[in-house]
């Protein structure tokens, strides 16, 4: 019995499991074992999507496992339950592009990364093309932004544009679609459209500082999401022990930040989003027992007059250190046979070859599940073009937190800037 994969899409499948970053042919194949796993994953999408209607943020949930024990494996199957209930979906991996202490980054990065279910195209793009004057959502989505200028916690801007888009055109619906996907747009310009609308006066445009702007386009997204339709905003976090690569005051950031997405900020929450955040499992003993950020990064912050993201951090370390949410355990016997035999069926559709024998291998504690399929893969391939059996031999691979300075020293912005 095959599993019935065309040969390129088969061998494509392989080549991810091979290189440890599943594609989506790869995760239908290998599925998720944890039921319980899963309806807790669902029940906070179900929490996000009431909380935005309430205007409370929901929590995140946090993933813990050792290297190639299936985090990203998993950040996957999420990726695909979330677009089957109508969620937009960003994976985003920390790294020196994607840095965890710059929300402007991050917010980029999940733009870019968004997908929508049922489109293909930027999220922002295909919002503003699903929003519909004079209907009931776009009149809450305008009253809900009017409310926020009003009251000081959202710039006069996005009132303006959602009161200006019945009167442009779609060039300019592109620029606006831009802007709150963190594009760049003129005040002058957002103005200069008013006065040829007739509505100079109804609206105050001021400087916004644009750390803050990027706390507003949050914040206002999933509004702009809901309004349209979709069930919220799902983001997946990945490779997020990276951070115990910064200095002291950039892990602090992160550690603030992290707070926020995961909705235990309770000044500064992000209603109608969701966030999964995946560690390594030796990050709380390497960041907590032996560098001792409980103690250190608290007055790191707080030497820099950031007192309250101090408190948001060791709010946030805290959380960190009694390790909830999912903890990924190595496989099980009956775990590896039934994926050992899903797998030798992709790899008879990629090369009408069927290995022959197959055997586990070395049971190794704390082996992990990547470092099985990649034995597997290994040893049918040398079987299948030498005709010879071999013995694979796995050597675990620490996590790496010696401070890197690349880390610490964000990439050069790139993107959709207009002035």
């Amino acid at each position: 019995m095959t599993s019935d994969h065309p040969p390129i899409a088969a061998r494509g499948a392989i080549e991810a499991l091979r290189a440890g970053v599943p594609n989506r042919a790869a995760i239908r194949l290998l599925g998720e074992r944890d039921g319980a796993l899963v309806n807790s994953f669902l029940e906070s999408l179900g929490r996000c999507t009431e909380g935005l209607s309430r205007g409370r943020p929901s929590e995140g949930n946090l993933v813990w496992g050792g290297f190639g024990a299936g985090k990203s494996h998993l950040l996957g199957y999420m990726r695909e339950l979330a677009l089957e209930r109508n969620f937009v979906v960003s994976l985003v991996p920390v790294s020196k592009e994607t840095p965890m202490f710059d929300p402007a980054r991050l917010f980029a990065a999940a733009i870019r990364t968004a997908e929508v279910p049922g489109a293909n195209d930027d999220v922002m793009t295909v919002a503003l093309s699903r929003l519909k004057p004079q209907t009931e959502p776009y009149d809450r989505l305008e009253r809900w932004a009017t409310d926020e200028a009003r009251a000081g916690s959202l710039s006069t801007e996005f009132a303006a544009l959602l009161w200006l888009i019945p009167h442009l055109g779609p060039e300019d619906h592109g620029r606006i679609a831009r802007f709150f996907g963190g594009g760049k747009l003129n005040a002058t310009v957002v103005k200069s459209w008013l006065r040829e609308h007739g509505a100079a006066k109804l609206f105050d445009i001021k400087p916004t500082r644009e750390a803050e702007r990027t706390r507003q386009r949050l914040r206002f997204a999933p509004r702009l999401l809901s309004s349209v339709g979709l069930a919220g905003w799902c983001i997946l976090l990945d490779e997020v022990e990276l951070i115990g690569r910064y200095s002291p005051l950039q892990r602090g950031r992160s550690y603030a930040e992290l707070a926020r997405w995961l909705g235990r900020d309770e000044t500064d929450g992000l209603p109608g989003i969701t966030t999964v955040a995946a560690f390594t499992d030796d990050f709380v003993a390497a960041m907590f027992d032996q560098k001792r950020d409980e103690e250190v990064i608290p007055q790191a912050l707080e030497q820099r007059g950031l007192a309250p993201q101090a408190i948001v951090a060791k709010r946030c370390m805290e959380e960190l250190r009694r390790m909830r949410g999912v903890r990924l355990a190595p496989p099980d016997e009956s775990a590896l046979r039934a994926a050992q035999s899903r797998i030798a069926d992709l790899y008879y559709d990629a090369y009408q070859w069927r290995p022959s024998g197959l055997a586990i291998g070395e049971r190794l504690v704390g082996k992990s599940m990547r470092q099985y399929i990649k034995s597997w893969f290994t040893e049918w391939d040398i079987e299948r073009l030498y005709g010879e059996r071999s013995t694979i031999e796995v050597e675990p691979i620490p996590t790496d937190y010696t401070p890197s300075t690349e880390l610490q020293q964000t990439a050069p912005a790139t993107g959709a800037d207009e002035e």
